[in-house]
Parts: structure tokens; C-alpha cells; sequence
């Protein structure tokens, strides 16, 4: 942890400021702070820091919760890293233009093993990165590298920080693993600056007739749109069959449902077979991890378009753009913060 991010944090349950409990050394602007611990000056809670990460994870007997923490460090801690694709993705997907990063205090709302980060910080942004599960330990020895980036552990639900303090925040396939989207959504909305920039996209659901064949479909998918009924038809099939398989995954021990994953990465290097799965990535480990990804955590929400832009108005937000998508809906908007 770097000494300047203190100014940026509050106490997760309270919302009051936090100072340090402890520290094993006296803390200085230019090293970053290894271990000790923060406390509220409000309600006293103590946080640890721990391997240079501040900790805000409430422990709870919740057991989804404990299941989504688990899964996803699993997932990430064996994601192969960075991909040559990722920044088309980054910039696609945010729909925030390359030369608007730079200088910008950002927050990685839901960062995993920081793919994403690893770009935010390349285009000139300081990161915070935050992530419920383990998998943030990855982004650890770059922290330590450069001045730049911020990991930090806690709940979506409960950010530990102060409201209006980021220039941007984005989340990009994050929100629906949260047992309440919508509420997770606010929370990270009351972060961003007046004037700043919210970004984010979930899951999507066929939703009614009406509102599927009103979604932006992306360039080169004009056969979703001379056949609509059949693709409303088809995206609902898949999703009660999803819905249903994950009845038992969710259920299942993470180590073994990560072996039962493999047979559908090797599907998916089929040209029809790979529709049969979750992941259509020419990469095998990468099909891997995101056939487990869909099959594993507890929490997995879908929305429409019309839910989503309810939220960016609920928060004072107005959406500025919305990101088409293929076949099965994939809902992002970008807006801007216009309440304080």
C-alpha cells in the first residue's frame, strides 16, 4: 500500500476516515507499506494489510459469498496473463477513447489477476485495483514497481473508499457475479467525480420480444436482424439450459468442477460443437477458464438494456453510449456522473 492512497480511503462499514493501527515501519511517500493495519476513526474497526494489500473482506458465514472469492481466485491465479488482444478489448468494451486514459485517477472495479489494469496503466492512468478474491496477489510486484497502482481487497457492495474520488471507474463483466447488481452499480457510481465517467457492462437477458430486437447489434451480425424471432427464440433457449446446468455446478467442489470444464474446452475448438459451450476463444486454456467462469460462481445476473439505463439515471448518471453486441446480449454503457 502507498501512503497517499490513505487520503482516498474510508471505512467500508461507516464510511468514516481511516488512520493507521499499526505499522512495522514508519511510512514513507516513496515505499510501499509491506504489512500493519488501518483503523476507523469512527467505529473502530481494524483492517489488516497484508502483503502490501489493505484488506476490507468482511469475514462472513455467508457461503456464496465465500464461494465467489474462492472460485474466482481460483480461476485468476491460473489465467495465462495478459493477452495481445487485450487493450482492442479494453478500449471496445469501456467505449473510452485511447488519449482520455492518461492522468486519470481509475478504478479497476472487479480487477481479477488485472488484465485490464495491466492496460489502464500502459494508456497513463493511476489504477486502483479491487477485486473480492486472492487473485489480486498477481498485480502485487507490479504495485511494488510503480508509483501508479493501488490493490486493494474488499466487496463491491462495500467499497472501501471516498465517495467522488475517481476520475474514472470502470467494471467490465463484474457486477452480476454480486448477490444485487443493481445495488453494486450504485455503489460504484457514488465514486466517480461530478463530470467523471462511469463504464461498465453485465451479462444480458433476451428480455421480452420487444426489447431484444430493439438491442444494438454489432457490424457484420446483420443475420441476428433478418432473423430476430429465431435468434430471440434461440438466446432463451440457451440461457434455461445455462440456468439449469448451473443448478448443479454451483454445487459442485471448485477442483472438480475446473476437470469437468475440460471436455467443453476441447468442444469448443469445433466450428458448430463450440456453440454447445461458454467460451468460443481459439485459445484452450483461455476456453478453459471461461467455461469455468460461467459454470462456477453463485451470483450470475442477467439484465436488459432498460434495466441498466434506469440504473445510470437512479445514480445521476447520463449515458453518453451503449456497446452493440453479437447474438447473445451483452449490456455496457458508458455515462457521465452528473449528480454530486
Amino acid at each position: 500500500m502507498k501512503l497517499h492512497l490513505l487520503k482516498r480511503l474510508a471505512c467500508p462499514a461507516c464510511r468514516g476516515e481511516l488512520e493507521f493501527a499499526t505499522l512495522d515501519d514508519y511510512p514513507r511517500e516513496d515505499v510501499e507499506i509491506e504489512s500493519g493495519g488501518l483503523r476507523c476513526k469512527v467505529c473502530s474497526q481494524e483492517y489488516p494489510i497484508e502483503e502490501s494489500i489493505p484488506r476490507f473482506f468482511a469475514r462472513t458465514g455467508d457461503g456464496r459469498m465465500l464461494r465467489t472469492r474462492d472460485s474466482f481466485g481460483y480461476e485468476w491465479l491460473r489465467y495465462p496473463g495478459g493477452r495481445p488482444q487485450d487493450k482492442a478489448i479494453f478500449l471496445e468494451e469501456t467505449q473510452i477513447p485511447e488519449g482520455d486514459w492518461a492522468g486519470r485517477f481509475v478504478l479497476d472495479a472487479g480487477c481479477g489477476m488485472g488484465r485490464y489494469t495491466a492496460v489502464a496503466l500502459s494508456l497513463g492512468a493511476e489504477v486502483v485495483s479491487f477485486d473480492l478474491s486472492e487473485s489480486l496477489r498477481r498485480l502485487v510486484p507490479v504495485s511494488r514497481e510503480t508509483g501508479s497502482l493501488h490493490v486493494v481487497q474488499g466487496d463491491l457492495l462495500h467499497p472501501p473508499f471516498k465517495r467522488g474520488v475517481f476520475d474514472i471507474v470502470y467494471s467490465q463483466g463484474v457486477i452480476h457475479h454480486t448477490p444485487d447488481a443493481k445495488a453494486a452499480f450504485g455503489q460504484i457510481a457514488a465514486l466517480t467525480r461530478r463530470d467523471g465517467i462511469i463504464t461498465v457492462w453485465v451479462y444480458g437477458t433476451p428480455g421480452s420480444f420487444e426489447s431484444f430486437s430493439s438491442n444494438p447489434v454489432r457490424a457484420g451480425r446483420d443475420w441476428v436482424r433478418r432473423h430476430l424471432r429465431l435468434a430471440w427464440a434461440v438466446v432463451w433457449t440457451r440461457q434455461l439450459l445455462s440456468d439449469g446446468l448451473r443448478l448443479l455446478t454451483t454445487r459442485l467442489p471448485v477442483g472438480l468442477l475446473y476437470l469437468l470444464c475440460h471436455p467443453l474446452a476441447f468442444l469448443g475448438a469445433f466450428p458448430l460443437l463450440k456453440y454447445l459451450t461458454f467460451s468460443v476463444e481459439r485459445d484452450f486454456k483461455v476456453r478453459l477458464i471461461e467455461n469455468f467462469d460461467w459454470l462456477a460462481p453463485p451470483f450470475q445476473s442477467k439484465h436488459t438494456k432498460e434495466e441498466m439505463r434506469a440504473w445510470f439515471s437512479e445514480a445521476g448518471c447520463e449515458v453518453v453510449r451503449q456497446l452493440p453486441h453479437g447474438l447473445v446480449p451483452k449490456v455496457g454503457m458508458v455515462g457521465r456522473r452528473r449528480d454530486s
